[in-house]
């Protein structure tokens, strides 16, 4: 069976075992029935009706910022990985959540991991057409060039509407505009990895040759 058939990106299953209420405030999003029964012994605990998930994976797909941080704190394992390879940052890239993805990445979740099929976290957001955390993964490390089993990129399989980020084409007049305006926080919101050497289409200079964008590129992280 392919990766898709033999395991969609479904969370609808908690554990039928003695950590239920656990796993559904997380799925819920009530971090105050999360913050009364988390513990440093089950902050890890697995899903046992499903692919054996975690806490971390199941909020972190139900896009709940603050019960993915209230589990971050109390020792929750970004790198752990359910019975497919996913790890929590997939499961929120897949379904958009792309504050929750910025917490993720913050705690050191890896933008490069790979599931057992080989699918990082921005094939996911490519493949579902989640263009702004295209962008952050960008922002953050993540390597457009990885393929998974069937060779494939995730430009290669990228949604139409995530194409353009993976090309380096999305709002590319926007970008150039920015820095030439000094516009930091449209430089923030737009560069990445794969768009720092754009030029406009009438031939002038590309954002890296301009001053604006050079000062801002030495206090930007990991985008070039």
């Amino acid at each position: 069976a392919t990766r898709r058939a033999h395991l969609p990106i479904s969370l609808d299953a908690a554990t039928a075992d003695a950590g239920r209420e656990l796993f559904e405030g997380c799925r819920n999003g009530d971090v105050t029935r999360v913050r009364k029964l988390v513990t440093p012994h089950n902050v890890n605990s697995r899903d046992t009706t499903g692919r054996k998930s975690t806490p971390l994976h199941f909020a972190a797909g139900f896009g709940r910022r603050d019960v993915v941080e209230h589990l971050l704190q109390n020792g929750a394992n970004v790198h752990a990985k359910d019975d497919g390879g996913l790890i929590p940052l997939h499961n929120a890239c897949s379904f958009g959540h792309a504050e929750v993805v910025q917490l993720l990445l913050k705690h050191a979740a890896d933008p490069n991991a790979r599931d057992n099929w080989n699918y990082t976290p921005l094939h996911e957001a490519a493949i579902k057409g989640k263009v702004d955390v295209c962008i952050v993964l960008l922002q953050h490390g993540a390597d457009a060039s990885i393929r998974n089993t069937d060779g494939k990129t995730p430009l290669d399989l990228a949604d139409p509407s995530t194409r353009s980020v993976l090309t380096g084409d999305y709002r590319k007049d926007e970008l150039l505009e920015s820095a030439r305006s000094g516009n930091e926080e449209k430089l923030l919101s737009l560069l990445t990895s794969i768009n720092v050497n754009c030029h406009a289409s009438d031939g002038r200079k590309d954002c890296q040759n301009n001053t604006s964008f050079s000062s801002f590129n030495i206090r930007c992280r990991g985008v070039i």
